[in-house]
């Protein structure tokens, strides 16, 4: 099922695991504010790392302009 947001809609993502890190990753890249937030110090600044490496290197193979 899709759903379609209002690209001004702020999206808050709870918990910096592999699922978060995933949702922040695609709201961010449908061009959402995304909200971040971890129990665990610091896990949230690592997945932002995490997900800049990624698109990185996507953007060095070739798979995102």
């Amino acid at each position: 099922m899709a759903y379609s947001l209002n690209p001004q809609t702020i999206v808050a993502v709870i918990g910096a695991g592999s699922m978060g890190a995933g949702i922040a990753q695609l709201a961010a890249q449908s061009g959402h504010a995304v909200r971040l937030h971890d129990a665990q110090s610091g896990a949230a600044a690592a997945v932002l790392a995490r997900i800049a490496a990624d698109l990185d290197g996507a953007v060095k193979r070739g798979k995102l302009g």
